[in-house]
C-alpha cells in the first residue's frame, strides 16, 4: 500500500469513518477511544470522527453504557 510506510497511514489526514470525506484541521472533531481497545488494535479506537458524525453514535451508545455500568454493580 501507499501509504503504509508514513506514520498513521493517508499524509492528507485523517479521514472521518462515516462519510468518508477528510476531517480537516480546524474543523470540529472527536477522536473515538474505548478502554477495551486502548492502542486502536481492533479498530476501535484512534479514529477521527467529524464532531456530526460522531454525535448520532454517542446518543446511541452513551445510554447503553450506562445500563451496563448499573448492572455490572
Amino acid at each position: 500500500m501507499a501509504y503504509d510506510s508514513e506514520e498513521g497511514g493517508d499524509p492528507r489526514g485523517s479521514w472521518c469513518p462515516k462519510c468518508q470525506l477528510p476531517v480537516r484541521p480546524g474543523e470540529p472533531a472527536t477522536r473515538m477511544h474505548f478502554a477495551e481497545d486502548p492502542y486502536g488494535h481492533l479498530g476501535m479506537s484512534g479514529k477521527l470522527w467529524h464532531g456530526a458524525c460522531a454525535q448520532p453514535f454517542w446518543d446511541t451508545i452513551t445510554p447503553l453504557l450506562e445500563r451496563l455500568k448499573k448492572l455490572g454493580g
